[in-house]
């Protein structure tokens, strides 16, 4: 008897210290707030938690978002903490999948590179002195705006020698600098012996248009400079049709990308280039065109899931893939790691190309990403963001668009 007594003792000691286990992890690593379409399936990512709410509210309910106090619960039983269980509207937007030529502009003029150059029998380095660096946006030159790499030139050709002052941008701080150009022995022209850059150019994939709205979502990521990694800050940019030529096939090491060639139709105006994608507005909507549901991140899987690419003059085609890690914590890009596992794709590039960027991710008959990048040394492995992410810039640039107008 008192072994049997002893042996219930430790079973409940046990089971005691597993429910105060599973109460302790609930109660640190849970997140405080959830997002969904309805507060009666608020997921927590976790079977054995439950997110419960005061209030059974649906999104269709509701004019617009709106929070709710919850509780999550172990087993649905045993209080762990308090959370908030926020609802919104359910967002439909046209797939993307087609390939764009974008061209963007800078708001200033890129310093891509600082060096020396021979002048009087010497060697100077005026913008390296002045204290200007690889990374820097020139705004102005003596009082006057500069936009493009010809204005720099001009400037600073028709100073004579004479002290400049140069406004720029570095790490989002505005500063001012004085330098003092010099005769390049070469040419006889005054220079600061830096190279700088006004725009950039490239293909991608658009990832989802709002036809109610016109805006248009693309890449997953930004477009950085070539020299110095850093977003291009954008004052504009275009959308232009593109015909792809022909695809180079990545190999472990090696990046494919697709050949396309720049058409004369304008398809919309960019006017977002940030860290989740490139974001504008389409010159013609189509109200007739067919929606899909957006999924939020919580309703994202490990699993089976397509991509919406052009890869060929055939125009958007699904291609199979699988989601074989999700990082919900991660607020960048790299949201999700997928794997090719389409044959025929990896026949045509080998994977994921350079171009691809803003392929469109299917699951469950819902957008739930976009690809961003693809793995250097695997081709047939990259990464991709929520769309979640995508919908809440898209949404920050209708607000932008609509204030503006008004």
């Amino acid at each position: 008897m008192q072994k049997a007594i002893k042996s219930v003792s430790v079973v409940v000691s046990l089971l005691c210290a597993l429910v105060f286990g599973f109460v302790g992890y609930g109660a640190a690593y849970l997140p405080e707030s959830f997002v969904t379409t309805d507060a009666r399936y608020a997921d927590t990512g976790n079977l054995l938690f439950t997110c419960e709410c005061d209030e059974v509210v649906s999104a269709v309910d509701n004019d617009f978002a709106r929070s709710y106090p919850a509780e999550i619960k172990l087993w649905g039983t045993i209080p762990v903490k308090n959370s908030t269980v926020t609802v919104v509207h359910r967002r439909y937007v046209t797939l993307g999948g087609n390939v764009f030529g974008l061209r963007i502009f800078a708001d200033g003029v890129i310093v891509a590179g600082v060096g020396t150059l021979a002048s009087g029998g010497t060697t100077v380095a005026p913008a390296k002195k002045a204290g200007i660096k690889q990374g820097d946006v020139i705004k102005e030159i003596n009082g006057t705006t500069v936009t493009s790499n010809h204005d720099v030139s001009r400037t600073i050709e028709e100073s004579n020698g004479a002290k400049l002052s140069v406004k720029l941008v570095r790490d989002g701080k505005t500063k001012t600098v004085e330098v003092v150009p010099a005769k390049d022995t070469a040419d006889g022209k005054y220079k600061l012996g830096m190279w700088v850059r006004d725009s950039s150019a490239g293909v991608g994939t658009i990832t989802f248009v709002d036809n109610n709205t016109g805006t248009v979502a693309g890449l997953g990521h930004a477009i950085c400079d070539a020299d110095t990694g850093d977003i291009i800050p954008i004052k504009n940019g275009d959308m232009l049709n593109v015909s792809i030529r022909g695809c180079v096939k990545g190999t472990s090491g090696t990046p494919g990308e697709l050949c396309g060639v720049f058409g004369n139709q304008k398809l919309g105006e960019l006017y977002v280039n940030g860290s989740d994608g490139v974001y504008g507005v389409i010159t013609e909507k189509d109200s007739t065109a067919k929606k899909i549901p957006v999924a939020l991140s919580s309703e994202v899987e490990t699993g089976k899931a397509q991509i919406v690419s052009t890869v060929n003059g055939n125009g958007p085609e699904y291609f199979d893939i699988e989601i074989t890690k999700i990082h919900r914590s991660d607020d960048g890009e790299k949201n999700m790691v997928i794997k090719v596992t389409d044959e025929d794709l990896i026949k045509k590039t080998g994977g994921i190309v350079q171009g691809m960027s803003g392929s469109p991710i299917v699951q469950n008959g819902m957008l739930v990403g976009a690809v961003t990048h693809v793995f250097v040394n695997d081709p047939q492995q990259g990464y991709a963001i929520f769309a979640e992410t995508m919908i809440e810039t898209a949404e920050n640039l209708e607000s932008e668009l609509a204030d503006k107008a008004a």
